[in-house]
């Protein structure tokens, strides 16, 4: 029975908004283990919920087109920064139709620096376009004039992430941005230097692959 439930929620973490994000493996597996402590399925049918992005997609709703202005407080990697507002309310946001190289992948570290020389304890507006499944919100931020954003791409920092792009960027503000990415390339700024840079949601897909084997290994015994 516990076999079953592991996959369960495994499956129900895969098919999340954010299965490109290893954090959904950590949380199955912390799930499984309170059933295994006693819990029973209704203990846990709401954070089977959370892994299949039901709250989430009602929390984005309340949140979607939402502005504010704040200062930033904390930068966690390449694009995910930490904003107090005037209201002293802590935020975490993930930057919006950018994906910057994981922190343990190569230039990670280096993205993040880059932001942080940019931006650290700046004051900022922040555009937020929605929430994500783990609470972060997905913004765009402005220090002054400058779209954070965009500058991480410029600055060979940051991939244009297209697939989500797509969804919220108008047709100017996409083309604005691949073509910040283009004229990076062309110059070889930042990770572009390197040869063959891999793509974070690439890596990402790799690391996924790994743990799930890991999963499936330590469970069924595959």
């Amino acid at each position: 029975m516990l076999k079953w439930l592991a996959l369960t929620a495994v499956l129900a973490g895969g098919f999340s908004y954010a299965s490109d994000k290893t954090d959904w493996v950590k949380f199955g597996s912390e799930v499984v283990e309170r059933v295994a402590q006693g819990g029973g399925w209704k203990s846990i049918l709401p954070d089977l919920y959370e892994l299949a992005g039901i709250e989430h997609a009602e929390k984005s709703r309340q949140v979607r087109q939402k502005s504010y202005t704040g200062r930033i407080t904390r930068i966690s990697d390449g694009d995910t920064v930490h904003v107090t507002d005037g209201n002293g309310k802590k935020h975490k946001i993930r930057m919006a139709h950018i994906d910057a190289p994981e922190l343990n992948q190569a230039y990670g570290t280096r993205a993040r620096d880059q932001l942080v020389a940019a931006a650290d304890n700046a004051k900022v507006r922040v555009k937020v376009f929605e929430l994500d499944r783990y609470g972060r919100e997905v913004a765009q931020v402005f220090a002054g004039d400058t779209d954070l954003n965009l500058q991480q791409i410029r600055e060979g920092a940051a991939w244009h992430y297209e697939s989500y792009a797509r969804k919220q960027q108008n047709k100017l503000a996409f083309a604005e941005y691949a073509a910040a990415q283009k004229q990076a390339k062309k110059n070889r700024k930042g990770l572009w230097r390197g040869n063959n840079p891999q793509a974070p949601w690439d890596w990402r897909k790799q690391q996924n692959a790994r743990q799930n084997h890991s999963e499936r290994t330590k469970w069924f015994g595959w």
